[in-house]
């Protein structure tokens, strides 16, 4: 009696063990997916985006500034930690966020729940999203693969905007 007492602590002992490993691993995982490049303050005509959240024809760019070090952080404070780029467009364009896209293209409120990308690319901060609707082609739900080495969330699909092909 004694001996299977002991045996079944041991086992018990082996499964949390087990299961403290797996915690591990998916701990891990997550950190993998931290992008580790820097992400400067992007301001489109003054309003905040960010380099993956945005969707805007190169045509329409008049200048664009580079700020760095002390004095991006003196112009805009902590948000320009990694510096900032000012862009000024050519003439004034209707930018919308995302939830004016959602509306003219009929995103359904499930889909709008779903990890969203551009042209398969992750947006990180949704909200920061600033878009010249006449550059995206369509929005579609895409399947991640199975074999996908980086996948930027836990969900089957994930909410694709898909732009316009640049000339």
């Amino acid at each position: 009696m004694k001996s299977y007492f002991f045996f079944a602590l041991f086992v018990l002992g082996l499964g949390f063990n087990v299961q403290a490993q797996q915690f591990e691993v998916k701990k891990l995982a997550s950190v993998q997916l931290q992008d580790p490049v820097p992400q400067p303050l992007v301001l489109v005509n003054e309003q905040e985006t960010a380099t993956n959240a945005l969707i805007l024809n190169p045509n329409d760019i008049e200048h664009v500034e580079v700020v760095k070090g002390g004095n991006a952080l003196n112009r805009f404070g902590e948000k320009a930690t990694d510096g900032a780029v000012i862009i000024d467009l050519k003439q004034e364009l209707p930018l919308v966020r995302l939830k004016e896209v959602y509306q003219a293209f009929k995103v359904p409120k499930k889909q709008q729940k779903l990890t969203l990308a551009i042209n398969g690319n992750h947006v990180k901060d949704p909200a920061l999203l600033l878009a010249d609707l006449r550059q995206i082609d369509k929005i579609e739900v895409a399947e991640f693969s199975v074999t996908t080495s980086s996948r930027w969330s836990f969900d089957e699909q994930y909410l694709n905007i898909i732009t316009r092909p640049q000339p």
